[in-house]
């Protein structure tokens, strides 16, 4: 029996959404990010809204830059392990990490076996602010500047871009 509060809206709404697509991972390239220890992928970039979703690779324990989030970010770790020098906490395989606005942190990673890095799945739903060691802003990290680096890499590698499906 239908439910007597439903009243059809997701019906049109499910008429008008995009068509379903698959990113495959494996095929894209480690884009490094910022030093030869940390890398990411690019899954999506939403260049309308300022979102973007990747993953991230650190292959050897250290530090990556302190940063503050302007907009939430929301994580799963799929692999290693992390922390970040503000929190009392570890993020291990299988943990769920959210970051709200105004959130200011650097992640350390606790990599034990150089074989197995540190990945996680990041959602940002807005731009990062990356500080140098004096707390100053060094960089604004963005959709359009994380699609610009995935573009240059690809470039300089000889690599073609695959936007399908990433780009949105």
């Amino acid at each position: 029996m239908p439910d007597p509060g439903y009243n059809g809206a997701m019906s049109e709404l499910a008429s008008e959404h995009a068509a379903d697509f698959l990113v495959q991972t494996a095929d894209l390239p480690w884009v490094p990010q910022g030093s030869d220890n940390v890398w990411f992928k690019p899954v999506r970039i939403n260049l309308e809204k300022g979102t973007w979703v990747n993953l991230l690779k650190v292959a050897k324990s250290g530090v990556v830059n302190r940063h503050r989030h302007l907009a939430e970010v929301e994580g799963w770790v799929l692999q290693g392990r992390w922390h970040y020098i503000e929190h009392d906490w570890q993020a291990a395989p299988g943990a769920y990490v959210y970051e709200p606005p105004g959130d200011v942190h650097t992640l350390v990673a606790d990599v034990e076996d150089e074989s197995e890095p540190m990945l996680t799945l990041f959602f940002i739903h807005g731009p990062i602010e990356y500080m140098d060691a004096d707390g100053n802003l060094a960089w604004v990290e963005t959709a359009e500047r994380k699609l610009q680096r995935y573009t240059d890499y690809c470039k300089e590698a000889g690599i073609e871009p695959k936007l399908d499906g990433i780009l949105f």
